[in-house]
């Protein structure tokens, strides 16, 4: 090994670790703006859609800010570009504040949305991890990132609704505004960690390296991932899961409170969510360079499936259900997210992956919003069992999908052709 792969190899393990250090407290902050949005727009509106609604603008957020922070990204770099993202994310925070404050539902709806740039930083944060990494570590890259997620994003709803629970003499939207105080300085903490600490930034390094400028995205770049099929199955892969999962747990909360359930009870199970969502995907990561990636996304989708079907069949007084579905749900999500991030990085040259990678997110993030939102419209029109059970259905079509291009690659081997 030569001493310049000596060198990019410690930037590399530097700059993944900068990463977690930002996505630590980026992720406590909108954990814990999240797991209270839903009930606290509930409270204001008296609507469970309004109030799935409110916490859907997390979501919205992430789409409407993909392509901004991409096109910054390409420009300055990672670390301008996720550093700017957790900064929108603070001011998202302060308007929810106000909104918690103030009892104005359409200032909690604004502040969601912002509070969803904050997310799109943390999107991507886990491709700034792959930058430097090869195609036989990139997985592993990806989910130490993700990874990192997990002490503030498990942390972050049990906190939130734990202290809306010890207020519970708090009136109105008064008891859930010191979650969204604590989410200001978490974002401020990320912001100023990544800008000081991101150098060299790997993007800028990967484009000096191939002395090839970065472009941002295009209106052209769904057309470049739907020619490569290995980034179809991961464009897919990561949609649908993303949907299955913010569809599902956006209304849980909502309906388990119909149970009468503790709001800790409702924030542990939260946290448990998010425990599968990031707690093994070092593990996952490491699989996910060993073994198809295709196969792991079917494999995710299968656990999704089971969880989703769990979670359809728990009334609303009871836990264990919750806690047993959603916790699955969490495990496939990170499978496909994990093993779709490193497919679409891999599909495309280093030139066009931030132009690639963001109009995935875009999609993928597009798709859970429009989940969630439907989400707590066809809880109130039919049933959250029927929801969940719809999820299950999903899922089970993203594994179809995933086996198909399994085979398709095996038999591509076979005869010499290239899978890819």
């Amino acid at each position: 090994m030569n001493d310049g792969q000596l060198d990019q190899d410690s930037v590399q393990k530097r700059t993944v670790r900068v990463l977690q250090q930002g996505v630590v407290p980026g992720g406590l902050a909108m954990g814990t703006s999240y797991s209270v949005a839903a009930l606290l727009g509930s409270e204001l509106t008296g609507s469970d859609t309004l109030g799935a609604l409110a916490a859907v603008g997390l979501s919205i957020g992430q789409s409407l800010a993909g392509i901004p922070v991409a096109a910054l990204m390409a420009r300055r770099g990672r670390r301008i570009g996720i550093g700017t993202a957790y900064t929108v994310g603070s001011i998202g925070a302060t308007c929810a504040l106000l909104a918690a404050i103030t009892e104005t539902y359409a200032l909690l709806v604004v502040g969601m949305t912002l509070c969803g740039c904050g997310q799109a930083g943390n999107l991507a944060a886990r491709y700034a991890g792959s930058d430097l990494a090869t195609n036989e570590n990139r997985a592993r890259s990806i989910s130490l990132v993700v990874w990192a997620n997990t002490v503030g994003s498990v942390l972050g709803p049990t906190v939130g609704l734990g202290l809306r629970s010890l207020s519970g003499s708090s009136e109105g939207g008064s008891g859930f505004a010191f979650s969204y105080l604590v989410s200001i300085t978490l974002f401020v903490v990320a912001a100023a960690g990544i800008l000081r600490r991101l150098k060299p930034d790997p993007l800028l390094l990967v484009a000096d390296q191939n002395q090839t400028p970065i472009r941002g995205p295009r209106f052209s770049d769904l057309g470049l991932i739907v020619s490569r099929p290995a980034a179809r199955v991961a464009l897919l892969g990561m949609m649908l899961s993303q949907g299955v999962m913010v569809g599902v747990m956006t209304v849980t909360p909502l309906h388990m409170r119909d149970g009468n359930q503790d709001p800790l009870i409702i924030g542990l199970m939260i946290s448990l969510h998010i425990i599968g969502m990031y707690a093994f995907s070092p593990w996952i990561g490491k699989i996910a360079d060993r073994i198809s990636k295709e196969l792991l996304i079917g494999i995710g989708a299968v656990i999704t499936a089971i969880g989703a079907e769990i979670a359809s069949h728990t009334d609303a007084p009871d836990a264990t259900g919750h806690f047993i579905g959603l916790f699955m749900i969490g495990i496939g999500w990170c499978s496909s997210l994990v093993a779709g991030s490193a497919l679409m990085t891999e599909a495309f040259p280093p030139e066009v992956r931030v132009a690639t990678q963001s109009t995935a997110d875009v999609l993928m993030t597009a798709t859970g919003a429009a989940a969630g939102i439907s989400s707590g419209l066809a809880v109130e029109q039919r049933s959250y069992h029927d929801l969940a059970h719809w999820a299950a259905l999903v899922s089970v079509f993203l594994a179809v999908v995933a086996a198909v291009a399994v085979v398709q690659n095996s038999r591509m081997r076979e005869t010499g052709s290239q899978p890819r």
